[in-house]
């Protein structure tokens, strides 16, 4: 142990010299390894026992887990890995004195050296590795214990990724797995073996075999490029997510471990070895990162589901833009009567929760309505076509301006639009309301204090009008996301198959309207559930300001088009002036 703390002691010593100050230049750290390659090629006795004490830590037995699980996704499945590396980032488990985990902590001892490490060209280090007499020999048998560290990493990959190819999930989103060779499978047998020969005759891997071996990884890659597309039609899960970037990465890392074991100039490629293994180290408890590499699959498959309702609200001719008109006349229509609904509610002075579902059943049933009748609430589209754009963004080339013009001139006219449909029809609607409940006998339809403040409220240049707008913009932008995540769920769970084969539906409605039922259904259920999100997220937003004090509210332009209505045939048109 005494040996293994001064080798440490020296290492650590080289990489305090090169470490730059401050941590992210480059160029600084550059200069100061040139210089250290210098003073060590002018003292050869020191570049020795530096090399010597190198070897040493690497040769340190029983690390195949570290080659194997360094910034590899474990077996837990994301929501334990994730609890148990937010338990290790609030209380660190003890270090392990000797491991190869623990030593490369300690010698690059700040949370950001992976930066400059990987700044430096590859070059560099391997004519420091050079300099230190790497490339000329180890003792036979530090490099036998470095050696056999690699070998069991490579076996230990190969048993996962067979593992992994066998699991329901992945055999569900590529059936050629299951039923034809599969190369996650053909890998294991034919890596294993060869790994026994190679340990027992302790050599390297000929590079005929590194090429053959490389070609069943390539195949590997393929399958999983294979689930990837096939999700993009099918949807997909978290755990699918994770297991996919798991399976990805055990591909990668054996690719890179069978590399720095086949044939000569291993040296060569030792720097992205390094590299990769610190920065996965010190990116260990980086939660951020970590959800983020998980969740960007799921939200892209997500948007790409929202996209498909998006291109709906979308004209591209004079056509198409009437037909959105007359769509968005009706929506203005519906909005009209719930807003006389919800002002009707207020009145009736409910408890603030009471009144927020009472209010977000309102919305909620509105907007479903709505969409059911082919109406269109204009400030939906946003939400919706937002998705659109950046699927259209993303296939556009650069040279195809042409195409994300139009696509721009389109959505912006589309807007207009609809807004003017809501807001043309909602206005109106609502005088005429107003005015046949003054002509009927009974109580007025709400007292004049409660019209003059929605007319106050409507004031953008008073109060917080426009902070409660971007509120209710941000339950927008929240349902197109519901929208996706259901609509993506709906194909991950074959949703439409399931219930056109439920055996007590089929024989309450028949066959051939349980199968429409279901084709509705897998069309509308992300929309629906998207429109009953936003509607209670409009509801309970005003519920929150009355219960905790915060200046939480939502303004929406085609209801307050028919508050306006309302006040101003009823108290007149002085009144809002």
């Amino acid at each position: 142990m005494q040996s293994i703390r001064s080798s440490l002691a020296l290492v650590k010593a080289l990489v305090d010299r090169i470490r730059p100050t401050p941590i992210g230049d480059i160029a600084l750290a550059r200069h100061k390894l040139e210089r250290e390659i210098d003073r060590l090629r002018a003292d050869p006795e020191q570049a020795h026992l530096i090399g010597r004490a190198l070897a040493e830590l690497l040769a340190v037995p029983d690390q195949w887990a570290f080659y194997a699980e360094t910034g590899v996704r474990s077996a837990l499945g994301f929501w334990l890995e994730f609890v148990q590396r937010l338990s290790e980032s609030l209380l660190p488990p003890a270090p392990r004195d000797g491991a190869l985990r623990n030593n490369l902590r300690l010698i690059f001892s700040h949370r950001a050296d992976h930066l400059w490490v990987a700044g430096l060209p590859d070059a560099e280090w391997i004519e420091l590795a050079r300099v230190l007499g790497l490339d000329s020999g180890w003792p036979q048998e530090s490099e036998q214990k470095a050696r056999a560290n690699l070998i069991e990493a490579m076996r230990a990959l190969s048993y996962r990724i067979a593992g992994v190819g066998l699991d329901r999930e992945i055999l569900d989103a590529d059936p050629t797995l299951e039923h034809g060779l599969s190369p996650l499978l053909e890998q294991n047998a034919a890596l294993v073996p060869l790994i026994g020969e190679v340990a027992a005759a302790r050599r390297d891997f000929t590079l005929d075999e590194a090429a053959a071996l490389g070609q069943l990884l390539d195949q590997c890659a393929l399958a999983v490029d294979r689930v990837h597309q096939a999700v993009m039609e099918h949807g997909v899960s978290v755990r699918l997510t994770y297991l996919m970037a798991r399976l990805q990465q055990m591909i990668d890392r054996l690719r890179q471990l069978l590399s720095m074991s086949a044939g000569a100039q291993q040296l060569l490629r030792a720097p992205q070895l390094m590299k990769t293994l610190l920065a996965a180290e010190q990116a260990r408890h980086h939660l951020g990162l970590f959800v983020g590499e998980n969740v960007s699959l799921l939200a892209r498959k997500v948007t790409d589901h929202a996209s498909r309702h998006g291109e709906h609200y979308i004209a591209d001719d004079r056509t198409q833009w009437w037909a959105m008109a007359r769509s968005a006349a009706l929506g203005g229509v519906v909005i009209a009567f719930m807003a006389l609904i919800k002002l009707r509610i207020g009145l009736l002075h409910l408890p603030p929760l009471t009144e927020g579902i009472a209010f977000g059943t309102n919305y909620a049933l509105g907007f479903v309505v709505i969409y059911l009748l082919g109406g269109t609430v204009a400030t939906k589209q946003p939400a919706m076509t937002a998705a659109a754009i950046a699927d259209t963004l993303e296939e556009a080339h650069p040279r195809e301006l042409d195409r994300l013009v139009d696509l721009a001139q389109n959505v912006i006219r589309t807007q207009w639009v609809a807004v003017l449909g809501n807001v043309c029809l909602a206005l109106p609607i609502a005088c005429a309301i107003a005015l046949v409940w003054a002509a009927l006998p009974g109580a007025p339809l709400a007292p004049p204090a409660k019209l003059q403040t929605m007319l106050a409220e409507l004031n953008p240049l008073r109060g917080a009008a426009l902070w409660y707008a971007a509120i209710a913009g941000l339950g927008l932008f929240l349902s197109g996301l519901v929208s996706g995540y259901f609509d993506n769920q709906a194909r991950y769970r074959d949703l439409a198959a399931r219930v056109a084969h439920a055996p007590r539906l089929v024989s309450w409605l028949g066959s051939a309207r349980v199968e429409r039922l279901a084709a509705r259904l897998d069309e509308n259920y992300g929309a629906i559930l998207g429109n009953l999100f936003f509607g209670y997220y409009l509801g309970v937003a005003g519920a929150l300001n009355a219960l905790t004090g915060l200046p939480l509210d939502i303004r929406h332009v085609a209801f307050s088009s028919a508050n306006l209505g309302t006040a101003v045939t009823t108290l007149g048109v002085s009144a809002a002036l």
